[in-house]
């Protein structure tokens, strides 16, 4: 889903259905769902088998990576092993940015020492994880590639991007990009309160699009 601020129809109802819900069971769905998040971020590994290798942008701070993206960045050069591995970046132009999120992300990897043996692909129109994961489909569609996915992303994302690559279909592993007690610190609590409310409003959603039959929504998160 998007964020609040840029919604369709689709998504304004859905989010106000799922406060809805959220309010009438006292709590209970969000406290589910992050729960789900914490499970997921904390045993994910930071390590393992590649084939592509997937980084989700951030958005940018003064056009550079900020921290929990550098994370990511780092932890994609260190899993690349040769050229026959391939690093699809995603993210186009957020905020106020004069350049992208994957450009800014492939300029960092390229300062790299070694750098220049990687395939580095950008993805640079989507700016919601929906949509990073749709644009990751296409590409492989037209590529005709069938590689397993490593997908990167900080340990309170990666429930919402497992969530959502699995109801696209894709075949995935999760990667996080740093280690627990990094991710546990004091000024990342908000995020993961919000990733929490993020899989709860993509949960409503398509099982409300799925009860009303409502083809164009489903069409969108599957």
């Amino acid at each position: 889903m998007s964020t609040p601020g840029t919604l369709d129809r689709d998504e304004i109802g859905t989010f106000a259905l799922t406060c809805l819900i959220g309010v009438a069971a006292l709590g209970l769905p969000f406290l589910v769902a992050l729960a789900r998040v914490l499970a997921v971020g904390l045993r994910s590994k930071t390590e393992g088998p590649t084939g592509v290798v997937v980084v989700f942008g951030k958005r940018l701070v003064d056009d550079r990576p900020d921290r929990d993206y550098r994370a990511r960045l780092e932890t994609a050069a260190r899993l690349t092993t040769g050229s026959s591995d391939r690093i699809l970046i995603l993210g186009g132009r957020t905020g106020g940015a004069r350049v992208t999120e994957a450009e800014a992300g492939a300029q960092l990897l390229r300062d790299i020492p070694g750098s220049d043996q990687w395939r580095i692909v950008l993805e640079q129109t989507s700016r919601d994880t929906l949509t990073n994961l749709r644009n990751v489909r296409e590409l492989l569609a037209e590529n005709a590639s069938r590689e397993p996915l490593t997908l990167i992303s900080n340990r309170y994302h990666l429930a919402r991007v497992g969530q959502m690559a699995s109801s696209l279909g894709l075949s995935h592993r999760l990667c996080a990009a740093e280690d627990v007690a990094t991710a546990l610190r004091p000024s990342s609590l908000h995020r993961w309160l919000m990733e929490g409310f993020y899989v709860a409003w993509f949960a409503t959603g398509k099982a409300w699009a799925r009860l009303t039959r409502n083809h164009r929504m489903l069409a969108r998160v599957t």
